[in-house]
């Protein structure tokens, strides 16, 4: 039977491309149907908006922030929903995104479909399952669990070439469903149909209904969406106000306008406008579509405008429309409400670090091109707080309440963190323990002078990178201890070191089977026209966008976010640092020779992939050294026990910076990944290890593009590559951190300067 209902929209995304760099909140999403849905903010998914306001009632009832997240944990649990346990990883979005009341992470729900109505499968998940337990509603409730999502472009056309906004279509559909009471309902119009067009009727065909009697159903035409959009470098998304262009085009002909008005005020019905009153525009295409754009003509046949019926109606064709930019009126159409969609949300747009606030534009896109969405994630491995901030939880349970207690009274009344401590601390310290439920079971005296130290001398945010900072911490982690087995404590890691081959002990302070690991992914923002770079200048940080806000609400009104957590294995490699500086010093010539151009100088700050040249810059050569021997393991490691590099992902731990030098890779199974059950992890067992390592620096001195790649200068994105291409280096898209950028196999194995050359079969 033909798609004829509503719920015949229902689609299967992955729950992890939900949240990948090229989906997720404020992207268009190419359906089955051959429409286009723009995916809406997280507080437009019901189970969100549950969890939000149920927490929101525990932060009410309760000030202590340890009992809100273990009764948040538990509510969310019991009803079936993933409760994703990271402090860590919550302290850090707290402070990145500016999110002071955010408590919890969730999972996305995985909900399949039927095939034959393309409705959840309900009877059986394990949401419901919990709900009936609890005894909540869990019947017909399947689509508060589903990702919500709005049509965009609004402009679609039938048969005929009549445009128009879906609502007016929807209108439409309405009248000929009160013609047609017994054989068509509102539901039926998904995908949206034609009801205009005298051709637009097709049949009635036999169906049944809800209750399994038979029914006529008449089917209808379906509408085909245009596909072309406004898009703004600072997120915003607008459809293009087809009556409007209409008219300015039709003036720019008539050379009414300025030969460089390129459409700056087309949002504006004051400074533009529609052709006329009451628009009725008419989309013709050329069937053989030679002259592309300028194939496809627009008129409008209440007016007149583009008929071509006489000199002051010309026809018009969307010829040179790649190159109009309008100003943003700064829509937000993936925050409409869906219950109400007659207003898009929208905000003021100005050019980003323009001191004079101009006005940002807008630029046409294909609903399908690359630049209309880039998603900004970040991904958090699972440490212990207690082990990532390197103290004991009782410390880490003190600070945090003194903190909250201080800032919340010094918002009212002001007071010095010496003060506070010498009024409310330093004579009740027994009083604070005990009333908190602190049970401290070192040395008291210590205990107190180390609180006292760590609250008075909190080091200032504003000069420190975040995220060296957040890496530095899973680093420490695995660099300060030999083995972790996984108690309750720090349930989800566990590893430990192998014994390493005497070859490699001069390379490697360590090598370590991670048996166990747990990655969590969120998306903390999203931009248009370019990615969000993020750029460190001698320490500072520079973002290039602000990016769009994945939430529609106030940040304070925000207690949770979606995530996914995946489970896996990997290998973490610590490299010698004093191995490395020396290498560096015994071949400083020929590396000087080889990177120089990279090191020398600075990157233009105006530059394309600036944060790349940036990240190679700041690590000096060893961003080469230890990228190219990741990807040289992911490649070998398809050989050795059959994994596609699409099954792995790199971790790097790169940095010069003197407080947190580091040099080490962790390289672990990524989500849907086939294999997480021994199969990397028994690859670094020591006698295989170096058997890996020698092959893989065997293979990496030939490639079959050799001796143009061996011989290359300069090759990739911004030449940022030397002797390293698809056929011996580069990993798939996913599994590399850098873009498969700041690669040299050379810097490996050259029988000069390489640093392995020694170890070589």
């Amino acid at each position: 039977m033909k798609v004829l209902r509503q719920n015949q929209y229902n689609q299967g995304v992955g729950k992890y491309k939900l949240l990948s760099s090229t989906s997720g909140v404020g992207s268009i999403i190419t359906t089955k149907l051959g429409s286009y849905v723009l995916i809406s903010d997280i507080n437009k998914w019901r189970f969100i908006k549950w969890a939000n306001s149920k927490i929101e009632v525990i932060r009410t009832n309760n000030s202590d922030d340890r009992k809100v997240y273990e009764l948040s944990k538990s509510e969310i649990s019991n009803r079936g929903i993933e409760f994703i346990d990271d402090q860590r990883f919550i302290k850090f979005i707290k402070s990145e995104k500016k999110l002071e009341n955010l408590v919890c992470l969730i999972g996305i729900p995985h909900m399949a479909l039927n095939e034959s109505f393309n409705t959840p499968n309900w009877k059986n998940h394990p949401i419901r399952t919990a709900l009936e337990r609890t005894g909540e509603q869990f019947e017909g409730v399947s689509s508060h669990y589903m990702i919500n999502g709005t049509h965009f472009p609004k402009w679609f056309k039938n048969s005929d070439g009549e445009l128009k906004l879906i609502k007016e279509w929807f209108a439409i559909w309405e009248k000929e469903c009160r013609k047609y009471p017994d054989t068509l309902k509102l539901d039926n119009f998904s995908p949206p149909r034609d009801a205009l067009s005298k051709k637009a009727f097709i049949r009635e065909i036999n169906s049944k209904n809800e209750d399994g009697n038979p029914i006529k159903i008449r089917e209808y035409k379906t509408l085909e969406q245009t596909n072309l959009i406004l898009i703004c470098p600072n997120g915003h998304l607008s459809d293009v106000p087809w009556a409007n262009y209409l008219r300015w085009k039709t003036e720019k002909y008539l050379r009414l306008r300025r030969e460089e008005d390129k459409g700056e005020n087309l949002m504006s019905n004051e400074m533009v406008g529609p052709c006329c009153s009451n628009p009725k525009l008419k989309w013709t295409e050329s069937k053989t579509k030679s002259e592309g754009y300028g194939s496809i003509y627009i008129e409008c046949n209440s007016c007149g405008l583009g008929s071509g019926s006489d000199k002051d109606k010309p026809k018009i064709n969307l010829e040179g429309i790649n190159s109009i930019e309008p100003y943003c009126i700064g829509q937000k159409p993936w925050e409409l409400d869906l219950d109400n969609p007659t207003i898009t949300p929208y905000e003021n747009c100005y050019i980003r670090n323009d001191n004079k606030n101009g006005r940002e534009k807008m630029r046409i896109a294909l609903v399908t091109a690359n630049n209309v969405y880039y998603a900004n994630g970040f991904s958090s491995l699972f440490i212990p707080i207690y082990l990532a901030e390197n103290k004991s939880k009782e410390l880490i349970d003190a600070l945090k309440i003194i903190e909250e207690r201080y800032n919340k009274r010094n918002s009212t009344n002001p007071i010095t963190k010496e003060d506070y401590w010498d009024k409310k601390i330093e004579d009740d310290f027994d009083e604070f323990l005990s009333d908190n439920g602190i049970v401290v079971t070192v040395d008291m005296e210590n205990f107190k002078k180390q609180l006292k130290s760590e609250f008075l001398n909190v080091i200032s945010e504003t000069n420190v990178d975040k995220h060296e900072e957040y890496r530095w911490q899973e680093y420490r982690c695995f660099s300060q201890n030999s083995l972790i087995n996984g108690l309750d404590d720090n349930k989800g890691l566990r590893f430990k070191d192998i014994k390493l081959p005497d070859e490699l002990t001069d390379f490697f302070i360590k090598i370590q089977q991670v048996e166990e690991l747990k990655v969590t992914n969120v998306q903390l923002d999203f931009t248009r026209v370019k990615p969000k770079e993020r750029i460190v200048v001698n320490g500072a940080v520079q973002e290039s966008s602000s990016g769009q806000n994945i939430f529609s609400i106030d940040s304070k009104e925000l207690y949770t976010l979606p995530a996914n957590e995946t489970l896996g294995e990997g290998l973490f490699f610590e490299f010698s640092n004093e191995k490395i500086d020396s290498w560096v010093s015994g071949n400083i010539n020929e590396l000087e020779n080889r990177f120089g151009k990279y090191l020398n100088t600075i990157p233009d700050s105006n530059s394309q992939g600036l944060s790349s040249k940036m990240k190679i810059y700041n690590n000096k050569y060893k961003h080469f050294l230890i990228h190219s021997f990741s990807h040289m393991m992911m490649r070998e490691l398809e050989f050795s026990c059959g994994y596609p590099t699409a099954s792995l992902k790199e971790r790097l731990y790169i940095s010069t910076n003197p407080e947190k030098q580091m040099s080490g890779l962790l390289i672990y199974t990524a989500e849907g990944s086939e294999g997480s059950m021994g199969g990397l992890v028994s690859q670094g067992e020591p006698e295989k290890i170096l058997e890996i390592i020698k092959k893989g620096l065997e293979r990496s001195i030939n490639c079959s593009s050799d001796p143009l790649c061996w011989e290359s200068e300069g090759q990739g994105i911004f030449d940022l590559n030397l002797s390293a291409c698809f056929s011996c280096s580069l990993v798939a898209e996913t599994a590399c951190e850098e873009m498969n950028l700041g690669l040299d196999r050379r810097v490996l194995v050259d029988e000069d300067f390489g640093y392995f050359k020694s170890i070589q079969t």
